[in-house]
């Protein structure tokens, strides 16, 4: 599996009593570019939906048979928007909804996931 890099803007989430856990995020205004994570490790991925493959699929349809490059999951069972699901480094789940606000193109990011292809 090859690494993409996406510009993401940074969130800070809370969850299990933690703060300030860093998470990313795109700007879905006119682009699919979307970001999933593995539950199970926590590994995050991209997806292009503009790819004409994918036309029509779920995420699980997409991954049918695609194993996490970092715990070997199958990503049918484990994989979950980001950061609306987003796993801690000490193994707890949180949620994170990015502020409808777009912010100002100077505060983004290059970071660079794993494409589902």
């Amino acid at each position: 599996m090859n690494k993409r890099q996406v510009r993401c803007y940074r969130g800070w989430a809370e969850t299990g009593g933690r703060y300030n856990i860093e998470v990313f995020y795109t700007l879905t205004e006119g682009y699919r570019i979307e970001l999933f994570t593995c539950t199970e490790c926590g590994e995050i991925f991209v997806v292009d939906f503009e790819n004409p493959n994918y036309d029509g699929l779920s995420i699980q349809g997409i991954v049918n048979a695609t194993s996490c490059p970092s715990c070997g999951c199958n990503l049918k069972e484990t994989i979950q928007p980001y950061p609306n699901t987003f796993r801690t480094k000490d193994g707890l789940i949180g949620h994170f909804s990015p502020s409808p606000t777009i912010p100002a193109s100077s505060e983004s990011i290059v970071c660079e996931f794993f494409e589902i292809v």
